[in-house]
């Protein structure tokens, strides 16, 4: 009964108004949409890469916790999924020992793109040395490795050395990069 006393014209602008407010609102819903399903392909698509790699990639927390892994890391420790690796991982830990993975900060504290030697615990219980190369993540606050497979069958430290030598000029290349001496057998 209240509006019965307002103009006409103030109830014709407050309809106009409330119309554009649905109006922007399906717009802005509309935008949302494009940005989700955006977001969704670009996950798609990163994890599509992260397991299409060549190589197992993962990411640790500080205190050697895997947070993401992609299938080429799981299936060389022996696990069928990225998210039993994480799942078991996590509780059992994917490092061969504490001094392992206290290597990774050891690793990683030297410079970036450090390569060495990394003792892991796969699925079974068995240990296992991989090839890796690690650095931190400051936006993460991560440790990121790439975990380029088991020592081949001739000496693993040439192979090393190949590692290094392959990489830029002051990337921590060469024996620098090493973490234990070239010559050593893996763990």
């Amino acid at each position: 009964m209240r509006d019965q006393h307002r103009p006409k014209q103030d109830l014709i602008n407050e309809v106009i108004g409330l119309r554009k407010q649905v109006a922007d609102l399906r717009e802005a819903m509309t935008a949302r949409r494009r940005v989700e399903d955006a977001l969704r392909e670009s996950e798609r698509q990163t994890r599509m890469l992260a397991d299409a790699a060549p190589v197992g990639l993962c990411l640790f927390r500080a205190d050697g916790t895997a947070f993401a892994a992609n299938r080429p890391f799981a299936r060389l420790l022996g696990y069928e999924t990225t998210a039993e690796l994480l799942g078991l991982g996590g509780t059992l830990g994917v490092f061969a020992s504490r001094e392992e993975q206290s290597r990774v900060l050891a690793l990683v504290e030297g410079g970036p793109e450090r390569a060495c030697w990394m003792a892991f615990r796969r699925k079974d219980g068995t240990r296992q040395a991989f090839g890796v190369v690690g650095a931190f993540s400051m936006e993460t606050g991560a440790v990121a490795l790439a975990v380029l497979g088991s020592p081949p069958l001739v000496g693993w430290g040439a192979w090393l050395a190949a590692l290094g030598a392959a990489r830029p000029a002051g990337t921590g290349g060469g024996d620098r990069g090493m973490v234990r001496g070239a010559g050593r057998e893996p763990p």
